[in-house]
C-alpha cells in the first residue's frame, strides 16, 4: 500500500485505517463456480441439490442437476458454437430446470444473463438482448414469444426454447466438457436500471462470486443438508446468492411457487416453513416473516439491498444467526455483514474476507476515523464494470491506490463511517440526498428517525414536488403529534416531513424492496383529492423490470384526508428556491492576487513597510558622508516598536473598533465593507515589528562600522555593541517564532518568547539608550539632560506604559462552573459586563499561557461568560478539574465580531467552540442574523441551553450534527442563508484553516465575508 495515500491521516488513524477497512485474508478453496459445483456433485451426488416447494414438489439431487447442466452445456457448445467469453440470457420462472440452464451456461464457459420470463417487461428484454451481445437466449417454452418479440432490429442472437417435458433431458449429452475457464471469466451479468434510465449490466467474475460465496460470512454456514429459500426476484443479485451461494456449498435450494394476483403468502409460507436459511430485503422479511414465533425452523436470516429497521433485527437475533448486510450488486452481492448482537447498534458490520472497505471524501482522500465520508470497496469481490458503459465505468470504478496491485475499487455511493468497535455504519446513499428549502437533506437519514419512533415498522421519505412526505407503516396509526416531536428534536427544521402518511403495509418492488415511485404516485394523487384511507396494496401484476423500479403496478386508491385520524398528517412547509453555488468570480491567479496578497491584513503590512521605506530613503538621501545618523536610526527603531506595541494593546485595538462602528449602518456598504476590516489591524502590529528589526538591523551595521573606524562624531563603545546585536538576536527570534507557519505548531514557544523575550529586549532597550547615549554624549554634557533631549527614551517609555497596562490590572476573579459535558464546560464571570464582541484573557498561571476566549454578555444580566471546549492540555485540565478563581488581566478586547453592528443583517457561521463568541450577537438580537453551526453531537457536547438561545433569535437556525450528519459544504451553506435571507455579509468564527478557506471561497463570489486569522 502506499504510504502517501493515507499520510493525511494522524499515526493512529493510519493504523485504524487498516485495522478497519481491509477484510481477512483467506485462501479459497475453488476458484471458479463450475469447480465448486462440481466438487460437490462428486462428493455428495445422492444430496438434494433442488426441491420445487409447489405442485408436485420435484427434486434434483446434485447428480441430476449435474447431468442436466452437461446437457445444456454440450447442446450450447456443438449446436451454437459457446464458449468463453461469450453471454447467453436465460429467460425463465423459478424451476429445477432454471438452476439446469444457470450451470449449463457456466459449464460452457459463457456468461450468463438471468431475466424473469414473468416480470421483465418487452422493452427492458429488448434492450438487454441488444446490449449484453448475446449469442444465444435460452428460455422456457412458455417465454419464446415473448422472447421473439422482443429481438433487436438486426440482431443475430439464436432463441432456443426449452421446458421439463422436453426430450433434450433424456437424450442429451451427459457427459461433463473439458472447457478451459478462468477465474477471471464472466460468470454472469445482473441488470439493474436503478431508479431511472435503461436497465445497465454488471459485469461479476467467477472469482468475484467464489470470494463471497465460499467463505465465511457469505457462505453462510451452508453444507450438506442445509436447506435454504429461494424466494426473492430472478434477476436480483441476492437471488443468485440464494442459488449460487447453496449449490456451490452442498445445500438444499428450495424454489417458492409463482405469484399470484389474489396473494401469495401462502406461496412463501410453503418454502419458508421447511428452510434453515432465508435471504431477503428488510421489507420483505416484515412482510413474509416478520416473527420469529411463525417460522421457528429458521435458523439463520440475511437482509440487504436497503436499511433494517431495528425491530426486524431485535425479533430475530436473539434465536437465529441474523445479518444485516450491505453490498451493491457492482461488488458481488456483499462487501460488508454484521452478526447482530440482541441490544447491540444496527450496523453492516465489517469487510468480508480478501475485500477492503475505504471511507473517502470527494477528493478520494481518508477521512478521520469516525468521520462521514464515501464507502468505496476494494479486493477481489470487485466486478469488471459495466457492460458497454465506458464513462459510467471510468467514473464509479478507479485504481486501488490503497493496494498498489492494479486492482480496482468502486464507489459504491453509499455514505457511512467506522465506529470505534471497527464496524460501519451506514448513513444512507449520496444520491438519496434532495433539495429541501435550499437544504441538501438524506432521505434514508429521516426514513431511519421515523421507524426509531415507537409503534412505526417501516418508513420512507419521498420528495414530491417540493413537500418532502414522510410514510410510515404499523399495525395500528401512531400518536402523530409525539411522532411530530420525536422528529422535531432529531432533526433540522428543513429536514422535517411536511406530511406524514400511515399505511397499514408499505408497497414492494418485485425485488423486495420498499416501492418508491407507486409512494410517489400516492402522493400526487392525493395532493388533488383524499377520499379513502389506505389499506394493504395487491401484488402489482408481472409487468415489471428492476430491482427498483416498478411500472404498470395496480395504482392505490386514495387516501382519507383527516387530521384527526392521522391518516395524512400536514406539517408546516416553506418553499425556498433552490440555491447553488456559483463559480468563482475572475481567474485563478487574478483571484489569487486580489483575495490573498492583497488581503486587507496585508494591505496595512504594506502600507506600514512603505512609509518607513520611503523614510529610509529620506534619511539615507540626507545623510552627511560619513554614514546615517545612529540617533535618528534608533527614533525609527523606537517608533515601530511603540506602533507594533500599542495596536496590542487593549485599549488601543477597542478605541480602534469604536471608531470604526460610529458609521451609520445607512452608509453604502462598499465603506462599511471597509471599515469592518478593522480586526486585521494585526497587520500594523506585524508590519511595524518587522520594520523595527530592519531598522535595527540598520543600525547594528551601521554603529559597527563607526566602531571598526573609530568614528569621532559617533563614537560608539563596545558595550554599544554587545547590546546591538544581542537586542538584534532576540527581535529575530521572536520574529521567527511568529512566523504563520512556525507559530501555531509551537504555540507555547511562541508564548514564551514573544513574552519573555519582548520583556528581555524591552529592558536590553532601555540599558542601550543610556549605554549609546552616554557614549554620544560629549565631555561635560550632562546626561539626564541628553537623554530627555532623545526622542527614542520618551517612545521607548510609551511602549513599555503600554506593556505594562494590562499588567497593572492583573487580578483572580471568582469563577461560577456550568458544566455541559465531558467535552465542553461554560464559566461565568462578575468582575466586568463587556459588550457583546469581546474576548478576556485567563490564565491559572500568570508567567505561563495566557487563554482568549469570547465572552458572552447576557442582556439585562451583569456579568458575562465564556465556553471552554477540549482543545489541548490547558483546555482538558479546565473541563476536568474547573476552577473556583482565575486569573485574568486588562481589560476584554475587542473582535470580530465587535464589527457587527455596522451592518443591517448578518449570516453567522461557527464550528465546533467557535459558536461562543457568536453568542452575544445572538442573545443581544440588535442585529437581524441567520445562523449555522456545525459540531459534533451539538446538544451533548454544548447542553440545551446554548441550541435554544439559538433557535430563540433565528428559528431557522441550521444546527448542523457532524457526527450524524458529516461534513458540511461550509461554503454552500454560507452563500444559501446569505442569498435567501438578504444578508450583508458573513461572519465565520472557526479555526483557522477553516476559517481561511471559507472567507476566500465567500469572497470570490462577491459575498462580503470577515473572519479571524492568525493574527487578527
Amino acid at each position: 500500500m502506499s504510504f502517501q495515500a493515507i499520510s493525511s491521516l494522524s499515526q493512529g488513524d493510519q493504523l485504524l485505517f487498516n485495522k478497519y477497512g481491509r477484510g481477512e485474508t483467506v485462501p479459497l478453496p475453488h476458484h471458479t463456480i463450475t469447480d465448486a459445483f462440481q466438487a460437490v456433485a462428486s462428493a455428495y451426488p445422492h444430496a438434494t441439490a433442488v426441491r420445487e416447494c409447489f405442485d408436485s414438489e420435484r427434486t434434483l439431487t446434485y447428480a441430476e442437476l449435474d447431468a442436466r447442466s452437461n446437457v445444456i452445456a454440450n447442446y450450447l457448445v456443438q449446436n451454437h458454437g459457446v464458449g468463453p467469453g461469450q453471454r447467453v440470457i436465460c429467460v425463465y420462472s423459478r424451476s429445477v430446470e432454471m438452476c439446469a440452464f444457470i450451470f449449463g451456461v457456466l459449464k460452457a464457459g459463457a456468461q450468463y444473463v438471468p431475466i424473469d420470463g414473468a416480470v421483465m417487461v418487452e422493452a427492458s428484454l429488448r434492450h438487454v438482448i441488444y446490449d449484453s451481445g448475446a449469442s444465444v437466449v435460452l428460455c422456457f417454452s412458455s417465454f419464446k414469444d415473448k422472447v421473439e418479440r422482443s429481438m433487436p432490429a438486426g440482431s443475430s442472437a439464436n432463441v432456443v426454447a426449452f421446458d421439463a417435458a422436453d426430450s433434450i433431458w433424456t437424450t442429451g449429452n451427459t457427459q461433463r466438457l473439458n472447457v478451459d475457464i478462468q477465474p477471471q471469466d464472466g460468470a454472469y451479468v445482473i441488470y439493474t436500471s436503478g431508479t431511472t434510465g435503461k436497465p445497465k449490466g454488471v459485469d461479476c467474475s467467477h472469482m468475484n462470486l467464489c470470494n463471497t460465496l465460499l467463505n465465511e460470512p457469505g457462505k453462510l454456514g451452508i453444507t450438506v443438508g442445509t436447506e435454504v429459500a429461494c424466494v426473492l426476484m430472478l434477476s436480483f443479485d441476492l437471488c443468485a446468492w440464494e442459488i449460487l451461494g447453496t449449490l456451490m456449498n452442498g445445500g438444499t435450494l428450495n424454489l417458492r411457487g409463482p405469484s399470484r394476483r389474489g396473494g401469495d403468502r401462502e406461496i412463501w409460507n410453503a418454502c419458508l416453513g421447511r428452510v434453515d436459511v432465508a435471504i431477503s430485503t428488510p421489507t420483505g422479511a416484515q412482510k413474509y416473516f416478520p416473527k420469529r414465533s411463525e417460522f421457528p425452523n429458521i435458523k439463520t436470516i440475511v437482509v440487504g439491498g436497503e436499511p433494517c429497521p431495528v425491530s426486524l433485527a431485535e425479533e430475530w437475533s436473539p434465536h437465529v444467526n441474523f445479518y444485516n448486510i450491505c453490498g451493491p450488486t457492482e461488488i458481488t452481492i456483499l462487501n460488508t455483514a454484521q452478526l447482530h448482537e440482541p441490544g447491540t447498534k444496527l450496523t453492516i458490520g465489517k469487510p468480508i474476507p480478501n475485500t477492503n472497505v475505504y471511507i473517502l471524501d470527494e477528493s478520494l482522500n481518508p477521512v478521520r476515523i469516525g468521520e462521514i465520508g464515501l464507502m468505496w470497496v476494494g479486493g477481489l469481490s470487485v466486478s469488471r464494470g459495466y457492460v458497454n458503459l465506458p464513462d459510467l465505468t471510468a467514473q464509479r470504478y478507479r485504481p486501488d491506490k490503497f493496494a498498489s496491485d492494479g486492482s480496482m475499487m468502486f464507489n459504491t455511493g453509499d455514505l457511512g463511517r467506522w465506529l470505534g468497535n471497527g464496524e460501519l455504519e451506514p448513513l444512507g446513499r449520496r444520491d438519496d440526498q434532495v433539495k429541501i428549502k435550499g437544504f441538501r437533506v438524506e432521505l434514508d437519514g429521516v426514513s431511519a428517525t421515523i421507524e426509531a419512533f415507537p409503534g412505526v415498522e417501516k418508513a420512507a421519505a419521498i420528495k414530491i414536488g417540493e413537500v418532502l412526505w414522510g410514510f410510515y407503516s404499523g399495525a395500528t396509526m401512531v400518536d402523530e403529534v409525539a411522532l411530530k416531536a420525536h422528529l422535531a428534536t432529531r432533526l433540522n427544521h428543513y429536514a422535517l416531513p411536511s406530511k406524514l402518511v400511515h399505511m397499514t403495509s408499505m408497497p414492494m418492488t418485485p425485488g423486495g424492496k420498499i416501492d418508491k415511485r407507486t409512494l410517489k404516485e400516492l402522493g400526487e394523487a392525493n395532493e388533488a383529492e383524499i377520499t379513502k384511507p389506505v389499506q394493504d396494496i395487491p401484488t402489482p401484476p408481472p409487468t415489471v423490470y428492476s430491482q427498483e423500479t416498478t411500472v404498470g403496478l395496480y395504482k392505490p386508491e386514495t387516501v382519507e384526508k383527516s387530521l384527526e385520524r392521522g391518516s395524512i398528517t400536514e406539517m408546516e412547509s416553506v418553499n425556498e428556491k433552490e440555491i447553488e453555488l456559483p463559480a468563482k468570480n475572475g481567474f485563478h491567479g487574478e483571484r489569487w492576487f486580489r483575495h490573498k496578497a492583497l488581503s486587507a491584513y496585508r494591505k496595512l503590512f504594506i502600507i506600514i513597510f512603505s512609509i518607513n521605506l520611503v523614510g529610509f530613503i529620506v534619511m539615507l538621501v540626507n545623510a552627511p558622508s560619513e554614514g546615517l545618523p545612529v540617533n535618528n536610526l534608533a527614533t525609527a527603531v523606537a517608533a515601530n516598536l511603540l506602533t507594533s506595541v500599542l495596536f496590542r494593546q487593549e485599549y488601543v485595538v477597542n478605541f480602534v473598533f469604536w471608531l470604526a462602528t460610529r458609521c451609520p449602518t445607512s452608509a453604502p456598504l462598499w465603506i462599511r465593507r471597509h471599515l469592518a476590516r478593522c480586526y486585521h489591524m494585526g497587520g500594523i502590529h506585524s508590519g511595524a515589528a518587522v520594520t523595527a528589526t530592519l531598522w535595527w538591523v540598520i543600525f547594528a551595521v551601521q554603529s559597527t562600522i563607526y566602531f571598526v573606524q573609530g568614528s569621532e562624531k559617533y563614537p560608539i563603545n563596545p558595550a554599544t555593541v554587545g547590546l546591538t546585536f544581542t537586542i538584534l538576536a532576540l527581535l529575530n527570534a521572536i520574529l521567527v517564532m511568529a512566523y504563520p507557519t512556525i507559530r501555531p505548531k509551537f504555540h507555547d514557544q511562541f508564548e514564551w518568547t514573544h513574552r519573555f523575550a519582548g520583556w528581555t529586549t524591552l529592558a536590553l532597550v532601555w540599558a542601550h539608550i543610556v549605554v549609546s547615549t552616554a557614549s554620544l554624549t560629549p565631555a561635560g554634557v550632562p546626561l539626564g539632560g541628553e537623554l530627555l533631549r532623545s526622542p527614542a527614551i520618551w517612545l521607548v517609555s510609551l511602549t513599555t506604559l503600554s506593556i505594562a497596562a494590562p499588567w497593572i490590572r492583573l487580578r483572580k476573579v471568582n469563577v461560577v462552573v456550568e458544566p455541559l459535558s465531558k467535552h465542553a464546560v461554560r464559566l461565568y464571570f462578575d468582575f466586568c459586563t463587556p459588550p457583546p464582541g469581546r474576548a478576556v484573557r485567563i490564565t491559572d498561571n500568570p508567567m505561563r499561557e495566557w487563554h482568549a476566549f469570547a465572552t458572552v454578555t447576557e442582556p439585562d444580566k451583569p456579568g458575562f461568560s465564556i465556553v471552554v471546549s477540549r482543545a489541548g492540555d490547558w483546555t482538558g485540565r479546565t473541563i476536568e478539574n474547573p476552577p473556583t478563581r482565575i486569573w485574568t488581566r486588562g481589560v476584554p478586547a475587542s473582535g470580530v465580531l465587535r464589527m457587527a453592528p455596522l451592518f443591517n443583517k448578518i449570516v453567522l457561521v461557527a464550528t465546533g467552540s467557535g459558536i461562543g463568541p457568536c453568542l452575544p450577537v445572538i442573545m443581544a438580537k440588535k442585529v437581524p442574523c441567520r445562523i449555522f453551526w456545525s459540531t459534533p453531537a451539538p446538544e451533548k457536547t454544548f447542553g440545551r441551553k446554548i441550541i435554544d438561545a439559538i433557535y430563540d433569535t433565528d428559528p431557522e437556525a441550521v444546527v448542523w450534527n457532524t457526527r450524524e450528519q458529516g461534513r458540511p459544504n461550509m461554503a454552500l451553506e454560507a452563500y444559501k442563508l446569505y442569498k435567501s435571507s438578504g444578508a450583508e455579509c458573513v461572519c465565520i468564527i472557526s479555526n483557522g484553516p477553516v476559517t481561511s478557506k471559507l472567507v476566500y471561497d465567500l469572497e470570490t463570489r462577491g459575498v462580503p465575508a470577515f473572519g479571524p486569522i492568525w493574527d487578527s
